[in-house]
Parts: structure tokens; C-alpha cells; sequence
């Protein structure tokens, strides 16, 4: 009969950190919003009150109060369009 050895397990949060080295971000809601659409991004950066360059940068790569400003732009932007979102073009007038 042949036995198996396997290495001991390792936590969880290596597994994580490896997964967010693979993708170049920190956490998984800069993974979320590195994987934006350009056309979103711009949108999001525009309500935060950055510059253009704020568009190709990762979420990680901002300055604290450059995601302070994103933070607020979004939070702002999901409650105001929540009332607004998925409804049919007809109902749309």
C-alpha cells in the first residue's frame, strides 16, 4: 500500500496573499475595482474629483485620501442610482 505525504496546511490567508500577488493588488475589492471598465472607472474618478491619470491607476497604487474621495464618489453614486437601476428603457421616460 503506498502512502501519501502532504506537507502541512498551510492558512488561508497565504493562499489569498499569493492570489492577490498573482493579480498585482492587495485585497479583493482592488481586485474588483482594477477590473473595472475604463468607461466606469472614468466615471467613478470623475465623481471623486480626480484627474484623468486616477483612471489607469490601480486601486492600491492611490494615495489614502485619492481612495478616501473614490470611497465617497461611490458610496454616494450606488445610493443615489439604487432607486434608479434595473428598470426597463420604457419605464425610463
Amino acid at each position: 500500500m503506498q502512502r501519501f505525504h502532504s506537507s502541512p496546511v498551510r492558512p488561508a490567508s497565504d493562499s489569498i496573499a499569493k492570489c492577490h500577488a498573482l493579480f498585482n493588488c492587495e485585497t479583493r475589492l482592488g481586485l474588483s475595482y482594477d477590473n473595472l471598465e475604463e468607461s466606469v472607472k472614468r466615471t467613478l474618478c470623475f465623481s471623486a474629483g480626480l484627474k484623468q491619470r486616477h483612471i489607469t491607476l490601480k486601486l492600491h497604487e492611490m494615495t489614502m485620501h485619492e481612495r478616501k474621495a473614490l470611497h465617497r464618489a461611490i458610496n454616494l453614486l450606488a445610493d443615489a442610482l439604487k432607486p434608479l437601476a434595473h428598470h426597463s428603457l420604457k419605464e425610463f421616460r
